[in-house]
């Protein structure tokens, strides 16, 4: 008898061990408390979210889970969790979340940034890597050289219209690169190409449509769904643009069949890459959206840190004039010796990124992670503001402090690869960036030729006092433009100015 009962105490035993075993190996993340059957879906902020994202860190850990009506959402804010889960575990956070608004409907689900992961992304990425792999980048070089200098002309002729201008100068870069021409100097497709994008990353903020959170609104009529008839609206002003650009491009390589450009190397492998014509007028016409929005944000961010943290411009200039006089513009062959200009951009990077949170990931198996279980269709966001607001790994984080990158043996032989490291503005995994080194060589030859020209200072009231500028004044989303600000673009002296103007000349 004391042996049957020694056993059931025994087995009795083992089962309370089993279920406190099992119930912390599969412990919830941490997390705000939701609310009945919406979960937080009116909790997460739609304007500046990061913010939100930045208290629920400090609240509750690197790991958070908030749901929207029953959907997970994971933020991460230690870039050795995002970098274990997107990119070690690529195979399975490498997708992304079926959206109605932005993808069904204003996207026709063509957009490769919200592509799930299958066989249309991978033919799509292809495609984009072969503009943007390091060894083609080195060949755009020249038209590099030529766009930044006519940023440098603008800013000469009309300096307040700065904020344009800067915006311009990736746009013309990527426009001839997709297009094999100059873009049209009546700013038409700059400005619908910005309004696209700008109106896009809200479209896709979590939170921003119902319809998005509770899918089953899709099956109202269109009479009750007003937002779908707006999301279609969109769809058609987008395929105006992007068809009539590339269809140009396919006219023109009628007369020209030797015409070298992106779009025109889509053209000539559409049979083979087996793509239709409306999915290629997005692949060309996202390289130039997404190619000029976050390379101009950088840009504008740059002026602003320039304009409050002038000790840090001098020191830049010390650099660049000691390889570069007043008749001599710089060019990529200072790119490696100029390691305190390369530690600025990275700390622009850091400082300001211009995805403060990553376009959520999407899980396509369950999964655990230090214990927690990660279901099958949870959202998975890198919070690059929180990783890049880290105190230990960033003191002073909000302080903008190039020093803190600065290195006397850089670990890369390439100085874009470099730009790149020590932060997490490029994003994880599969999904990273696919222009980063682009980007990197052509935000290096913006800021290096703006400071070798002029120095930025803030604009001055009646008074004489200089006006304020707010790093808190930006636009919300999931990426952060800073909203105009007064500055000047003082000529640094008439040599560097003549240098710019005999060289616009020329060309």
């Amino acid at each position: 008898m004391e042996g049957s009962y020694s056993v059931a105490i025994a087995l009795l035993s083992l089962s309370l061990v089993y279920l406190i075993a099992a119930r912390f190996k599969s412990r919830e993340i941490p997390g705000p408390t939701p609310h009945l059957f919406v979960g937080h879906t009116f909790q997460v902020a739609t304007i500046k979210p990061w913010k939100y994202f930045e208290t629920l860190w400090h609240r509750y850990g690197s790991m958070v889970k908030v749901t929207l009506a029953g959907d997970d959402m994971v933020i991460l804010s230690d870039p050795a969790d995002a970098e274990e889960l997107l990119a070690r575990r690529a195979r399975i956070y490498s997708s992304r979340r079926p959206l109605i608004y932005a993808g069904k409907y204003q996207s026709n689900n063509l957009r490769l940034s919200l592509l799930p992961y299958n066989d249309v992304l991978k033919r799509q990425r292809a495609a984009f890597h072969q503009m943007l792999q390091p060894k083609a980048i080195g060949g755009y070089e020249t038209l590099q050289y030529t766009q930044s200098l006519h940023l440098l002309g603008d800013l000469v002729r009309a300096p307040s219209d700065y904020y344009l201008h800067v915006q311009r100068f990736p746009a013309s870069l990527i426009f001839k690169l997709a297009f094999g021409e100059s873009m049209k100097d009546d700013g038409k497709d700059l400005a619908t190409a910005i309004d696209i994008f700008t109106g896009f990353v809200s479209d896709i903020t979590p939170g921003a449509h119902l319809c998005d959170t509770f899918p089953i609104l899709d099956i109202l009529p269109d009479f009750l769904s007003p937002w779908r008839k707006e999301a279609k609206r969109k769809h058609e002003r987008e395929i105006e643009l992007y068809s009539r650009l590339s269809l140009n491009v396919k006219t023109r390589m009628e007369k020209d069949p030797g015409l070298e450009c992106f779009t025109a190397r889509l053209w000539d492998q559409q049979k083979r890459l087996g793509i239709p014509d409306e999915e290629l007028y997005y692949i060309a016409g996202s390289a130039f959206i997404a190619g000029t929005d976050t390379s101009s944000l950088t840009l504008l961010w740059f002026v602003m840190a320039m304009a409050l943290y002038p000790e840090t411009m001098r020191e830049a200039q010390k650099e660049i004039d000691s390889i570069f006089d007043s008749h001599t513009l710089p060019t990529f062959a200072g790119m490696q010796d100029m390691l305190y200009c390369a530690a600025l951009i990275k700390e622009l990077l850091r400082w300001a990124p211009a995805a403060p949170l990553s376009l959520p990931h999407y899980t396509d198996a369950d999964d655990e992670y230090k214990g927690y279980k990660i279901r099958k269709g949870t959202m998975v966001i890198s919070s690059i503001w929180n990783m890049h607001h880290n105190e230990d790994e960033f003191p002073d984080s909000y302080t903008f402090n190039p020093e803190r990158f600065l290195v006397q043996n850089p670990s890369s032989e390439d100085s874009a690869t470099l730009i790149g490291e020590g932060h997490y503005g490029f994003g994880f995994g599969r999904r990273k960036c696919p222009g980063h080194h682009l980007a990197a060589k052509s935000t290096w030859i913006a800021v290096v030729r703006m400071l070798w020209a002029f120095n930025i200072e803030p604009s001055k009231d009646s008074s004489g006092k200089p006006m304020k500028i707010d790093p808190e004044d930006c636009t919300s989303g999931l990426t952060s433009r800073p909203k105009p600000f007064a500055v000047n673009f003082v000529p640094r002296s008439a040599a560097h100015m003549e240098t710019i103007m005999t060289a616009e000349d020329r060309i």
